[in-house]
């Protein structure tokens, strides 16, 4: 299974930038706990991810993936917290084509252990409509 979510990612990463990069991470970072549960085999299976994906900051791939960590438990805690994280996300996406990339990777991504549930599946809606611009109320 990690194979086969590296093969994903990397077929995107390749034309994005480090920026881009770690807003992709923190997308699937944000889907990961939009169920409300966050399993370590979920860290290492990112962690693993980000390892793979041509990490180019002056972090180590394993200090952002703490720091983003931290930051995407404080968004999921608030629909408004989820929601402003989504729009810096969006911001860091820097063209449709790269966001409508992510966005594909996210549903990818939360299917890789069957189908999303009814929570990770809110998500995703939110997630489409942030990163293509629209106002969520």
């Amino acid at each position: 299974m990690a194979g086969l979510l590296s093969y994903l990612l990397l077929q995107t990463i390749q034309n994005m930038n480090q920026k881009q990069r770690e807003a992709l991470v923190d997308l699937l970072l944000l889907g990961m706990f939009a169920d409300g549960s966050l399993k370590v085999s979920d860290d290492q299976k990112l962690l693993s991810v980000i390892e793979e994906i041509g990490w180019e900051s002056y972090q180590t791939p394993d200090l952002y993936f703490q720091s983003a960590i931290a930051k995407a438990r404080d968004a999921a805690d608030t629909e408004a917290g989820t929601l402003a994280r989504l729009k810096k996300i969006h911001d860091s996406l820097a063209s449709d084509e790269i966001r409508q990339q992510a966005i594909e990777r996210l549903e990818k991504f939360l299917r890789l252990d069957g189908e999303p549930g009814v929570e990770e599946s809110k998500f995703l809606e939110l997630a489409k409509a942030s990163l293509h611009g629209q106002h969520v109320a």
